[in-house]
């Protein structure tokens, strides 16, 4: 099956899928507020979620994403549970606000297309394989789920 295989915020082509992609973006809940990337929505909303407000105002003073996602990893009162429950639900508005405030729809002009975190390092939000080994090792990719989220927001974006 062909697709469109994403990882790293500095490819210039697809750079812009990434979460770590710079792309600042407000939330009408709170629109003083700016994330400067997705993964700093999702790290803030994770502490947030779990009561965390001290590591949620660090995640914010963050620069790179690199220390956000370290961060994210410190969250007091962490349950696998709830953030299993709740992480897609997070990473969808999060790219809901990115590419309906700061992309514009030719962003997505990848038609219907799968979207394709390939990163070799990730087998929850990726698929665990780079760019070159993800389509032929398809049957033991990881959960994709930022491609799917992407996916997603790109059909919501659509009909709207």
């Amino acid at each position: 099956m062909e697709g469109v295989y994403f990882w790293r915020e500095s490819d210039p082509e697809l750079g812009w899928l990434s979460q770590w992609y710079y792309c600042p973006f407000r939330d009408d809940e709170n629109p003083e507020r700016i994330y400067p990337t997705a993964e700093h929505y999702m790290m803030y909303q994770k502490a947030i979620l779990f009561d965390d407000n001290e590591v949620g105002e660090e995640i914010l003073a963050a620069g790179h994403p690199r220390e956000v996602k370290a961060l994210g990893r410190k969250v007091r009162g962490f349950s696998e549970k709830k953030w299993v429950y709740n992480r897609e639900k997070i990473v969808h508005k999060a790219n809901i606000l990115k590419f309906t405030t700061a992309v514009t729809e030719e962003g997505f002009g990848k038609g219907t297309t799968e979207l394709v975190e390939a990163s070799p390092q990730d087998r929850i939000w990726g698929v665990g394989y780079g760019s070159k080994n993800a389509p032929v090792n398809r049957t033991k990719w990881g959960k994709n789920l930022l491609g799917k989220a992407l996916m997603e927001v790109r059909d919501v974006l659509r009909q709207s």
